[in-house]
C-alpha cells in the first residue's frame, strides 16, 4: 500500500511540474509573439516614415495646386498657369505613386473642370462665374480625401483598434 501512495505521490509531482513546465512554455511563446508584433510595429513605423513624408508633402502641395486653379479667377495669370501644369504634372506622374482611391476619385472629378476652366476665352467671366460652385465642392471634397486618406491616420486607427481588442 506504501508503495501505491509512493508511486501516486511522485505520479502527481510529476504531473504538477509538467503542468508547470507546459503553462511557462505556453508563457513564452505568448511573449515572444508579442515582441514580435512590437518588433514588426517598429520596422514599419522606421521603414515607412519616408514614404509618409513623401505622401503627405504631394498630398500638401496637390492641395495647394488645385485650390489655385480653383480660386484664381485670372485664367491667363502666370500663378495659374504655373499651377495648372504642375496639376498635371502631379496628376500623371507623381500621386499615382503613393495616392489613395479616394484621392484619385477626387482628382479625376476635379480634372475636367480644371481643364474646362483653363480653355475658357478671357472674356467669358459668366461660365468662369458658373464653375466656381462646382470647383469648391470638388476641392472640398479633395480635402477631405487627404484627410481621411492618410496612410499615417488610417495605420494609427488600426494600432488603435487592435490595443482596444487586446485590452
Amino acid at each position: 500500500m506504501k508503495d501505491i501512495v509512493t508511486i501516486i505521490s511522485a505520479s502527481a509531482t510529476i504531473i504538477v511540474a509538467l503542468i508547470g513546465l507546459m503553462g511557462n512554455w505556453y508563457l513564452a511563446i505568448q511573449n515572444r509573439k508579442k515582441e514580435i508584433e512590437q518588433k514588426e510595429y517598429q520596422f514599419l513605423l522606421e521603414n515607412l516614415k519616408g514614404f509618409w513624408e513623401y505622401q503627405n508633402k504631394l498630398y500638401t502641395e496637390t492641395l495647394k495646386v488645385v485650390s489655385e486653379l480653383v480660386l484664381n479667377d485670372d485664367i491667363q495669370s502666370d500663378s495659374f498657369l504655373t499651377s495648372y501644369k504642375r496639376f498635371w504634372e502631379l496628376y500623371w506622374s507623381e500621386l499615382p505613386t503613393c495616392e489613395s482611391r479616394e484621392i484619385e476619385s477626387a482628382m479625376v472629378g476635379i480634372k475636367d473642370l480644371i481643364h474646362e476652366k483653363k480653355h475658357l476665352s478671357a472674356g467669358d467671366s459668366e461660365r468662369l462665374k458658373a464653375l466656381k460652385g462646382p470647383m469648391k465642392l470638388k476641392l472640398l471634397g479633395l480635402a477631405k480625401a487627404i484627410k481621411s486618406s492618410s496612410i499615417l491616420l488610417e495605420y494609427s486607427e488600426n494600432i488603435k483598434e487592435k490595443i482596444k481588442k487586446r485590452g
